[in-house]
């Protein structure tokens, strides 16, 4: 008996191509808006302040396919020159029990979270959108304005950090805005990709978002004021359970009960807001077609149990 292991580099290798990628979330959100995936809140722990690290099981039972996610979150480590998430993936064997692979989960946790906002743009951002602001140019950041170009090419980004040089790392057409009220104005995109931290102090409104604007708060309610989510003609969560979870935690006080799940058929709306807070169906998805591609060539480091 062996256990597979696959590095951050191989499992970059091995992802599939992004439109693949988009694809392979909406068809996970379809399975998970009708019932095929058996996904228990994440639990977590929290050893330092506003860090988390989360345990993130799921099983798909359309392909058969048994995972576990262990996650952290750790926004003072880019002080110490380490990245904010971290994490592996393990998958087992749904007819044994037995694990068959572990692998890097940072990338797998880039990509598909990108992937679910791309998911979203193509079914709920402005018809003719190409004004898009991305606020926190992280990892993030970073995924999303590649998501953002590869759905419309033509696309305008206006980008905020409170670290001025990370903008520089953003691919495509892309303006650094001095604030993050310049980035957010006339947008009919917007990414919020600041940090996940217990009480933050957000400063978005509904007067500083566009009459047409689809929002994508992957941060939680770092930036998105409860106002401004209230004043949405469509409010979205990737797993409802999940979100009354972290209500119960004390993330977003005051915000309103979401209309239905992004799995979930809905007419687009003026302003519609998706918050996806991270579901262990997509990692597993992706671990998922990782493992495949690393046996059909023969990727990774066979380890005995």
């Amino acid at each position: 008996m062996t256990l597979l292991y696959l590095s951050r580099t191989e499992v970059r290798e091995l992802l599939p191509p992004l439109e693949e990628q988009l694809d392979l979330v909406e068809a996970t959100y379809r399975a998970l808006g009708d019932g095929r995936v058996e996904l228990p809140p994440k639990p977590g722990i929290h050893p330092r302040p506003d860090s988390f690290i989360h345990a993130m099981p799921a099983y798909l039972r359309d392909e058969d396919v048994a995972a576990l996610k262990w996650v952290s979150g750790y926004p003072a480590n880019k002080a110490r020159g380490l990245p904010y998430i971290s994490g592996l993936i393990v998958l087992n064997d749904p007819e044994t029990g037995l694990p068959i692979a572990v692998m890097d989960g940072a990338e797998i946790t880039a990509a598909r979270t990108a992937a679910a906002s791309g998911v979203c743009i193509r079914r709920w951002a402005p018809s003719g959108w190409d004004e898009a602001a991305i606020l926190g140019c992280g990892e993030q950041g970073r995924f999303h304005a590649r998501v953002l170009a590869s759905l419309n090419p033509d696309v305008r980004i206006r980008a905020y950090d409170p670290h001025p040089e990370r903008i520089e790392q953003l691919e495509g057409n892309v303006a650094p805005a001095a604030s993050w009220e310049e980035a957010v104005r006339g947008s009919e995109v917007i990414v919020s990709a600041g940090p996940i931290v217990e009480d933050p102090e957000p400063p978005i409104g509904p007067g500083d978002l566009a009459e047409r604007v689809l929002a994508l708060p992957i941060d939680f309610d770092f930036y998105f004021r409860a106002d401004a989510i209230a004043a949405a003609d469509l409010f979205l969560a990737d797993d409802i359970d999940q979100f009354e979870y972290y209500r119960s935690l004390g993330h977003f006080p005051g915000w309103p009960e979401p209309d239905g799940t992004v799995g979930e058929e809905h007419e687009p709306r003026p302003r519609v807001v998706c918050c996806n807070l991270g579901v262990g169906a997509l990692d597993a998805a992706f671990a998922q077609r990782v493992l495949e591609a690393a046996r059909a060539n023969g990727a990774g480091i066979e380890l005995p149990l």
